[in-house]
């Protein structure tokens, strides 16, 4: 799959920080009960400065996300919770495929 965006836009700046941006295993991409539209990421997140190694946490609204590896970057997700995230192990993948942003 090709990157998804919610709004057509650049890339986020710091993509470039990719291997050092914190990383959300058994992640599901799913629709925002909170809001009429979009989807938000729900999964296990390690080497984030606000939450500790191990804490289940969703984001906001997910702006953009790339499921794929590409061009030797792997796969990742950006909101504005929880910034640049490096995506690990997703627990269904077709599911969070289907979701729209």
């Amino acid at each position: 799959m090709s990157l998804r965006q919610r709004y057509r836009g650049s890339l986020p700046a710091d993509l470039h920080r990719i291997s050092s941006a914190p990383l959300l295993d058994e992640w599901l991409l799913e629709p925002d009960d909170q809001a009429a539209d979009g989807a938000v990421l729900t999964g296990v997140i390690s080497g984030h400065p606000r939450y500790p190694d191990g804490t289940r946490v969703t984001t906001s609204t997910v702006q953009q996300i790339e499921d794929e590896p590409a061009n030797g970057i792997g796969r990742w997700a950006w909101s504005y919770s929880t910034g640049l995230l490096r995506l690990g192990t997703c627990i269904d993948l077709p599911y969070s495929r289907g979701v729209p942003l």
